[in-house]
């Protein structure tokens, strides 16, 4: 099966915005992270509609992106921020990597 360029770079681009923009908001001493997070879980789950991704996937890709905004914002306020900058480029991988494969498949 073929890559779906533009649906990979669609869901891959959206994904890593949402994240960064996650990760500004949860800059400083009282951020609302509640409300910044259930957004940001309801956003990444839905970005496979059109594949085969079951529950369990959509769910996991939401956490991952969770967790990649959280490790960046620990690295956005951290003094030494290189650990948290290798987990959140591991992490940002993964799920690139994931939601590309993810794209490669056609709904059936």
């Amino acid at each position: 099966m073929s890559i779906s360029v533009p649906g990979a770079l669609a869901r891959n681009s959206l994904a890593l915005a949402a994240e960064f923009a996650a990760a500004l908001l949860m800059r400083g001493s009282q951020p609302h992270w509640l409300p910044i997070m259930l957004a940001l879980v309801a956003l990444v789950s839905g970005l496979p509609h059109g594949t085969e991704a079951g529950f369990v996937h959509r769910i996991v890709l939401a956490l991952g992106a969770v967790a990649i905004a959280l490790s960046a914002a620990q690295g956005l306020d951290a003094p030494d921020p290189l650990l948290w900058q290798a987990l959140t480029g591991a992490l940002a991988l993964t799920q690139t990597v994931s939601l590309t494969r993810l794209s490669r498949r056609a709904a059936v």
